[in-house]
């Protein structure tokens, strides 16, 4: 009985320790988003989505960003171009990077984000 409480009292004070803090969510933006510029024209063209955390880490997370939809149209050359990325992190969010380039069109893109951090 005093074994089993030890090692419980162990794992509490190791769990909360060197526990982390990982939240995740989605974005999304497109052709009604203020200042959408990514459908038209040509060269580098850049839309700024900023994603508030639902609670504020104790420290700036690492954030991944990836793309789970697209809609657009390839540019003369055949070429799909859009990226996504994340920048500007802070404990209470972040500024989700969204690219093209060439004259490729960009309609809409959604994702999914992930931000984790040691306590």
């Amino acid at each position: 009985m005093k074994l089993t409480l030890l090692v419980a009292t162990l794992l509490l004070v190791a769990t909360t320790s060197f526990g982390q803090m990982m939240m995740k969510g989605d974005f999304m933006a497109n052709v009604n988003s203020e200042g959408w510029n990514l459908n038209a024209g040509s060269g580098s063209r850049v839309q700024m989505v900023f994603v508030k955390f639902p609670k504020a880490f104790a420290k700036d997370p690492m954030v991944m960003v990836s793309l789970t939809s697209y809609d657009g149209a390839p540019g003369k050359d055949g070429n799909v171009r859009v990226a996504v990325k994340a920048e500007q992190v802070t404990r209470e969010g972040f500024t989700v990077k969204i690219m093209t380039w060439g004259d490729s069109r960009v309609a809409g893109v959604e994702g999914n984000w992930f931000a984790f951090t040691n306590k």
